[in-house]
């Protein structure tokens, strides 16, 4: 009788203290504050520090649940502006003109420390710089500022950019039409279309922008947030970044695992697998260059770059130095 008894005491504590655990778990789960965050695109390695630091709980610990939400049809910028979003991702050179008609965003955030953009092309059509373009098609978005950086390039080089010859750039990726003809080169990221011409094997030139102008090693991506939400609510938005930063660095030192965890979020990306764990590979390395300054943004060229987006009349009004980004609310 004292063993059935005994026995049914140790049941009862079990599944109290199953009870105990699962009710201080809900309660822990309860005290968590819902902060919405947009992303600018489909999901990709660009963002996977964001779901790294949601996957290890470091979001949690901080008492943030962060509902990361897919790019709108409309700008995550507009979204951020007009407050109903506090946090997102976007560019510093789209931020631009945004700024120029004193937008309420600021960056608080450099997800990737150097532009890594630049002009892909195949092989065979032999562009290794600017001035090789003169003559050949070049996929373009028609965005003023974009043209206005190829052509000054040209330029800059002696090449005449009149000769440039345009052709609309509109499939999801770069990669598809370059391969296609439709044109001989484009403006990518590295990380996700450079990525995805090696995944085919084909036989690329790739040449960054910053290695020809060192005024258009701009930000991009950074993580924005919504002017009064920051004035607001500065511990919060450190609580955040503090977060945020974690998953990054585990990213940059564990790639493959953090790829992994990417595709868990975004399981539409796991027939690339192969190419995700190459371009967070080549990510890792482009974060940050010290993982504990990751995020930090240099005002020298923040400012180098609007000054040039000044001088060449690009935006609305000139950009004063020192506008739209901070680096208060990284720790």
């Amino acid at each position: 009788m004292k063993k059935i008894i005994i026995s049914l005491f140790a049941a009862i504590l079990a599944i109290s203290l199953t009870a105990c655990g699962t009710a201080n778990k809900n309660t822990e789960e309860k005290k968590l504050k819902k902060v919405d965050f947009v992303l600018d695109w489909a999901i990709n390695t660009n963002h996977t520090g964001l779901f790294v630091a949601k996957e290890k709980g470091y979001l949690a610990e901080e008492g943030i649940d962060l509902d990361i939400k897919p790019a709108p049809e409309d700008s995550t910028s507009d979204l951020i502006i007009n407050n109903k979003a506090p946090f997102g991702i976007y560019y510093q050179d789209s931020m631009a003109n945004k700024l120029s008609k004193g937008a309420g965003i600021t960056a608080v955030a450099a997800i990737i420390e150097h532009n890594t953009s630049g002009i892909i092309s195949l092989k065979k059509n032999n562009i290794k710089e600017p001035k090789d373009l003169i003559g050949k098609k070049y996929g373009t978005w028609n965005d003023p500022v974009e043209l206005a950086m190829v052509k000054s390039l040209i330029t800059k080089q002696g090449g005449d950019a009149g000769k440039l010859n345009l052709a609309p750039n509109t499939d999801t990726n770069s990669i598809t039409p370059l391969e296609n003809g439709l044109f001989d080169a484009a403006w990518i990221y590295y990380a996700w279309d450079g990525k995805l011409a090696e995944s085919m094997n084909l036989d690329i030139n790739y040449f960054y922008l910053k290695d020809f102008n060192k005024d258009l090693d701009y930000y991009s991506p950074v993580i924005i947030a919504n002017n009064d939400y920051l004035k607001e609510n500065p511990e919060e938005a450190k609580k955040i970044l503090r977060a945020i930063k974690k998953g990054y660095q585990y990213a940059m030192e564990h790639p493959e695992e953090a790829a992994e965890i990417l595709i868990k979020y975004a399981p539409e990306l796991e027939n690339k697998k192969a190419m995700i764990i190459e371009s967070q590979k080549y990510l890792a390395t482009q974060y940050a260059s010290d993982k504990d300054k990751w995020g930090y943004i240099d005002p020298a060229r923040w400012n180098a770059f609007y000054n040039w987006l000044n001088e060449k009349g690009l935006t609305k009004n000139p950009i004063p130095e020192n506008t739209g980004f901070s680096n208060d609310y990284l720790e």
